[in-house]
């Protein structure tokens, strides 16, 4: 399956299309609801565009990167072809009954187009509808990344909360941090090497054995202390709630 196309323009399309034709395969043709971005995509790769997927040239295997709310209404308007998605939370029935081959190909990983990154080290978790199909896809995963994983859709699912938990939720913790520091105009740069190690102590550690802080310590005159100074009714809230659940966890 050296001929792709992608549906979709944005962060997740953009990287792995490529990467996919840094390893020799072929963009044929990219699709977005924007001809603006699908131009800008394909611009980039050297290739076609579309925003009418009734003009979808003919390959080995199409790649959708769209947001999950509207893989189905795609799905409704494309021919049986080998294709698979890159949603961590979607199953991969959603294809059924109207495809042949149909698969997962899930990069594990924060993306946006404007920002590199190192596509060799990013977990690609594959599911497919048959072993053969699953096959394929594992060959060209491996051919991205030295990390490739064959995954069902219930695993998956549960990989894509617990990325929620360590990624995004963890990005907004730090977001807050920002607010914080900027509220006394401290720099939040200066929370960085405590977060580095943070991250590097989690190379060889389980994250609970490594929890540190006043919740774990169960400080509750430092916890409440902090609560008071905090301004946002919010913030005090989901403090104290991460601060009961740090203290359950470690009873």
């Amino acid at each position: 399956m050296k001929n792709i196309i992608l549906v979709g323009s944005g962060n997740v399309a953009t990287h792995l299309g490529i990467a996919l034709q840094n390893c020799n395969y072929k963009i044929v043709q990219v699709y977005s609801r924007s001809i603006e971005n699908a131009k800008n995509l394909a611009q980039k790769l050297n290739t076609n565009f579309t925003n009418d997927l009734t003009q979808l040239k003919t390959a080995d295997l199409i790649i959708i990167s769209v947001n999950d709310d509207v893989i189905s209404t795609i799905l409704s308007k494309l021919k049986n072809t080998a294709i698979v998605h890159t949603s961590g939370s979607i199953r991969m029935d959603v294809f059924e009954p109207n495809f042949s081959d149909f698969g997962v190909f899930y990069p594990l990983q924060t993306f946006n187009k404007d920002i590199g990154l190192t596509i060799s080290e990013i977990p690609f978790c594959i599911e497919g509808n048959s072993k053969a199909f699953e096959k394929q896809l594992v060959e060209i995963a491996k051919n991205l990344s030295s990390n490739v994983i064959t995954m069902n859709s219930e695993q998956r699912k549960q990989l894509h909360i617990a990325a929620v938990f360590a990624c995004n939720f963890s990005n907004h913790m730090c977001s807050i941090a920002d607010d914080l520091l900027t509220e006394e105009d401290i720099d939040f740069k200066i929370l960085l090497p405590l977060i580095k190690q943070t991250i590097a102590n989690l190379n060889t550690n389980k994250p609970k054995v490594i929890q540190t802080g006043p919740a774990k310590r169960k400080d509750i005159k430092i916890i409440q202390e902090h609560i008071n100074l905090i301004q946002q009714e919010d913030i005090k809230e989901l403090y104290q709630k991460i601060s009961n659940s740090i203290i359950k966890t470690h009873e």
